[in-house]
């Protein structure tokens, strides 16, 4: 044990002195973490919109149902409008975004206040129809008359009711979400119109379940299971091919060291680095950005049980492959899909559904939704299973790595 000890140090010490390593295994993930916290910290989500506003006044000022309108739609807090001249005709135009600069535009034509009020009145006129027509029996026969004549006046004069105009371009994705905001905002409005101030049918909204996740949430222990398995199954590999190369394997070979302890060595050196760098990683996740995570000792546990399976896979990769940038090239085929499938840089809920059955047969998926739950959820769901995969793994690519290594090989 001493030896395996004495050797860890000195593989530690080795390890601080690479300056490549430290800065794949420590700046890497802190520098993946800051930076997808920030490009992905999300916000209230806002749509830029275009108005033009073409029902003016002689004065070109706004009529008041139509400045009514584009107020409406000012306040709703997912857009974000802008008005734009209503000197240019925009109903003509081929490609919405070359003439404006936008997106998306609402177009409020010319007669907008005259047709709101002339279809406003229809729908009032067919109420007092239909309210009248289920009581004729208790209305005279004169006032019948003079209610048909008044109805007959106003249909006489019917046009067709007010549209306002939404042009977008073909690849907008946030066209529909737009277009459902308008079209709520337009519905609020007509009713308005009909002096229904209160709905017939409200909608409340409450809270219930826990709050979603946010970006550094969610990465942090991801980049946590990235900088392991860098490091496992990449920086490992090359280091071993290394020492290879400079003749040192050949020389620890002639010592007491046994195989099996120059394998505990790299295990347990990887195992003291995951800790140190998941400890720094947490700490600037709260420094930087108020996140509350929480390495308990199950956290702890796992971290440690995926530094040894990911490690002893590396040492299976380096003593096969004789050159350190073979070793690594083929230790990032192995990393590098790994992560990508995981869900390390994105949700699982992004990709596509075959992809989504694929990574759950990944230990990475578990490994990064065990430390997850641990540490951020403050949950045990599914952990037992991630503990249990990993726990498989480990114990076969440990074997497979002191099998594999061969010391006879130096003599």
């Amino acid at each position: 044990m001493r030896r395996v000890v004495r050797l860890t140090v000195t593989l530690l010490r080795d390890w601080v002195r690479n300056r490549e390593a430290v800065f794949f295994a420590v700046l890497f993930p802190l520098i993946l973490l800051i930076i997808f916290s920030f490009v992905f910290a999300g916000g209230p989500t806002e749509f830029d919109v275009g108005v033009q506003n073409n029902d003016l006044t002689a004065d070109g000022e706004p009529t008041a149902l139509s400045a009514e309108l584009v107020g409406a739609i000012e306040e709703a807090s997912p857009l974000a409008v802008d008005q734009l001249d209503a000197t240019q005709n925009l109903t003509q135009v081929e490609n919405i975004e070359d003439a404006t600069n936008r997106k998306r535009v609402l177009i409020i034509p010319k007669g907008f206040s005259e047709r709101v009020r002339d279809e406003s009145a229809r729908v009032r006129m067919a109420v007092i129809q239909d309210t009248t027509e289920r009581f004729q029996g208790n209305i005279s026969a004169s006032q019948q008359q003079d209610i048909q004549a008044a109805l007959g006046a106003a249909n006489g004069t019917q046009r067709d009711g007010a549209e306002v105009v939404l042009l977008t371009v073909p690849d907008d994705e946030g066209a529909g979400a737009v277009e459902s905001i308008v079209d709520s905002v337009v519905a609020t409005f007509n009713d308005r119109a009909l002096g229904i101030e209160n709905p017939t049918v409200a909608i409340q909204t409450e809270q219930r379940g826990q709050e979603g996740l946010g970006a550094t949430d969610y990465f942090l222990p991801a980049f946590i299971v990235a900088m392991v398995l860098i490091n496992g199954v990449m920086t490992v590999p090359s280091a071993v091919a290394q020492l290879k190369r400079d003749g040192t394997l050949k020389r620890l070979a002639v010592t007491p060291l046994r195989k099996h302890e120059w394998v505990l060595a790299n295990v347990l050196q990887q195992s003291i680095l995951a800790v140190a760098i998941t400890l720094v990683l947490i700490a600037v996740a709260w420094l930087a950005f108020g996140v509350t995570a929480t390495p308990g000792p199950l956290a702890l546990a796992l971290l440690l049980l995926g530094t040894v399976a990911f490690t002893s896979l590396g040492m299976i990769v380096g003593s096969v492959i004789q050159d350190p940038g073979s070793a690594i090239s083929l230790g990032g085929a192995i990393a590098l899909p790994l992560m990508f499938i995981s869900g390390i840089f994105w949700e699982l809920d992004l990709m596509p559904p075959t992809l989504q059955t694929v990574a759950e047969f990944s230990p990475v998926t578990h490994f990064h939704r065990g430390l997850r739950e641990l540490m951020i959820l403050d949950s045990t769901s599914g952990v037992a299973f991630t503990f249990g995969f990993l726990a498989v793994l480990a114990v076969v690519f440990l074997t497979g790595a002191v099998m594999l290594t061969n010391w006879q090989e130096f003599d």
